[in-house]
């Protein structure tokens, strides 16, 4: 490596050379500036005044043009009206301040000059070209500065060597523009047309010296980039060298190591001696030997190879993921391996985190949604296809309400949404609708997934379909509540309506009935025709007696033979007779079961909210204590329970 990259020797040779061509020029230039100083500043100072005089009437010719053109336009815009002189000079001026801008000087030091009188001033109407009197706008006509303008506002012109505006000694040429008594010069600065000369002078007297200094200055501008450039270059190559969080080796043909840098070396766990006695083959393990061969064709045959990837052997032992890529380098007719090794571990352990994660994503059990910021959908997996019968192609983009079953009303969303804004999260159950327009219900949790400032950067949302689970928990709670064989409320069913009617019946002042139902002689029919008889019976007395009743009634079966009804929201106690009527006489007629011919017979015991009780309990008691009054009549089996019985 400090063969290949020790360049010193040639970079010494190359900071020389601009001294030896400096003292060539300065051979050259001392012979040939002495013999022709003089007379080529006689000549310059002809041409250049000159050049002056043909500038300043250029000038002056080319300023009278705009006023004749400006003049003829404002005829013609105003009908022959003239306008007022200070209003054509402002339309010029404007022109000739948008040209000065553009070009507002030459040389060094030259400059256009134009000026008025004003009173016992002169002021210039052009700006400064020269700094320090960027804010001097105008001298007294007295003044010894100046002097080229005083004779052009005098209405004279020519050129001459004197003071300008600043007291500085300039060559300048002058003319006066008449049509608006204005004044123009140009100038530029004695001191720039001598300074050549001067120099020339001073080499004469100082020559070696002078010219060194000029002639350094020369060769080292146009030599300076090019040495920077290299500098530059050898620092940016040791940085990347000494400091780069990469490996990078250096390796001839055969791949001897010849240097690596620190991340290299931290890479393989070798000593910087140990590292530099091995070839690249020593880390490499064996199975990868026709794929370096295979990069190795291709070094030769493009000058480089990768990247790609595979391990190196680490000095205790285990493998070490890396990802590299090279070129050929050419240093004095040999060929080097330059190469550069990234450790990619944490990259093959995050590829597998993300593999693992992904399985995890497809392979739940769970539905699962991600939407970006703007609750649009970004992905699902196969689970929320499964579930809601659309594919990813079909709900990309789209806002998850199109799963909405409208069970749920705006308000539930609301609140959950403002959940989800508090906490970051909501856990719970939702009604959502199927592709094929089938309803489901969903256990599902949102959560937002926030950058490091705390911004949403999206949400997840993860579900599991509990359709089933809460059909069967229906079920559950309808057995808990009601009776298997005919379906209709169970005792603690009826108990809790009754309960309910008694409070309803006290707030709006009206009546309650209670019918305590027997029916006559059912254990004959069990005995002698058998179970299943019996409990087509039941179920058959449970369908006319619903059929007898309001929807806001309740008609329950008690247990056994026993039924009891509550009829609500009763005016007088005569509505509760008609509906016992209406009762015997769907209830007990004719009926065919397997070819048995059965007649069915009730006994009703009939309670009055609040003449009989005001209590559940007593409704039923004093009910059933009517019932078996009924029971010993030969007709009309029913009966309202006074305080006599």
């Amino acid at each position: 490596m400090k063969k290949y990259n020790d360049n010193n020797s040639s970079y010494k040779k190359l900071q020389r050379s601009p001294y030896q061509l400096i003292s060539i020029m300065v051979l050259v230039v001392i012979v040939v500036t002495n013999a022709s100083i003089y007379g080529l500043y006689k000549i310059g100072f002809e041409q250049q005044k000159k050049r002056l005089t043909e500038i300043v009437q250029s000038e002056a010719v080319m300023i009278n043009m705009i006023i004749d053109f400006q003049t003829k336009i404002n005829d013609i815009d105003h009908d022959g009206d003239k306008l007022s002189k200070t209003k054509s000079e402002s339309e010029v001026l404007k022109k000739l301040m948008y040209a000065h801008e553009k070009f507002s000087g030459f040389g060094e030091t030259g400059e256009f000059v134009l000026g008025k009188l004003d009173g016992n001033k002169i002021r210039f109407l052009l700006s400064h070209r020269h700094n320090e009197v960027d804010r001097m706008n105008s001298i007294t006509i007295d003044s010894t500065l100046a002097e080229p303008m005083r004779l052009a506002l005098q209405g004279k012109s020519g050129s001459l060597v004197g003071l300008d505006y600043r007291g500085s000694y300039v060559l300048a040429a002058y003319e006066p523009i008449n049509a608006f008594s204005w004044g123009i010069v140009a100038k530029i600065d004695l001191s720039e047309i001598q300074a050549p000369y001067i120099q020339a002078a001073l080499f004469g007297l100082f020559g070696s010296i002078i010219l060194i200094i000029i002639g350094s200055f020369i060769v080292l501008y146009f030599t300076h980039p090019l040495l920077a450039e290299i500098e530059r270059n050898r620092q940016y190559n040791r940085m990347l060298f000494n400091k780069s969080q990469i490996g990078l080796a250096l390796t001839d043909i055969k791949g001897k190591m010849i240097d690596v840098n620190p991340a290299f070396l931290k890479l393989t766990g070798y000593e910087a001696d140990e590292i530099l006695s091995m070839t690249y083959w020593d880390i490499t393990p064996e199975k990868y030997t026709p794929q370096e061969y295979q990069q190795l064709n291709s070094l030769f045959k493009k000058g480089e190879y990768g990247p790609y990837e595979k391990e190196y052997i680490h000095k205790d032992g285990h493998l070490v993921n890396v990802r590299l890529s090279g070129c050929i380098l050419e240093q004095d007719d040999e060929k080097y391996i330059w190469s550069s090794i990234e450790d990619i571990t944490e990259k093959k352990r995050y590829e597998l985190a993300l593999q693992e994660a992904s399985l995890v994503f497809e392979h739940t059990h769970e539905g699962i949604m991600i939407t970006d910021a703007d609750i649009k959908i970004i992905r699902i997996n196969s689970t929320f296809t499964k579930i809601t019968g659309y594919t990813f192609e079909e709900v990309a983009g789209k806002n998850p309400n199109f799963l909405q079953s409208g069970l749920q009303d705006k308000d539930f969303y609301k609140k959950m949404w403002s959940m989800i804004s508090i906490k970051g999260t909501w856990y719970g159950e939702i009604n959502n609708k199927r592709k094929n327009g089938e309803y489901f219900t969903t256990l599902q949790s949102i959560t937002a997934v926030k950058n490091a400032d705390g911004s949403v950067s999206g949400y997840v949302s993860v579900f599991s379909d509990i359709s089933e689970r809460k059909v069967y928990e229906l079920k559950m709670a309808h057995l808990a509540s009601h009776d298997t064989l005919t379906s209709l409320p169970n005792r603690m069913n009826f108990n809790d309506n009754l309960d309910k009617a008694i409070k309803m019946a006290k707030r709006r002042k009206n009546k309650v009935a209670v019918l305590f139902i027997d029916l006559n002689r059912f254990k004959e029919v069990n005995d002698t025709l058998g179970h299943e008889i019996g409990d087509y019976l039941l179920k058959e007395v449970a369908k006319r007696l619903l059929a007898c009743v309001r929807d806001e009634d309740t008609v329950s079966r008690l247990g056994g033979d026993e039924f009891a009804i509550i009829l609500t929201e009763l005016k007088d106690s005569k509505d509760a007779l008609n509906i016992v009527k209406k009762i015997i006489q769907n209830v007990e007629k004719p009926l065919f079961i397997f070819e048995h011919y059965l007649l069915p017979s009730l006994s009703i015991g009939i309670s009055i909210y609040p003449e009989n009780g005001e209590e559940r309990s007593i409704l039923l008691n004093n009910a059933d204590k009517a019932m078996y009054v009924a029971k010993e009549k030969k007709e009309e089996r029913y009966e309202f329970y006074r305080d006599s019985l």
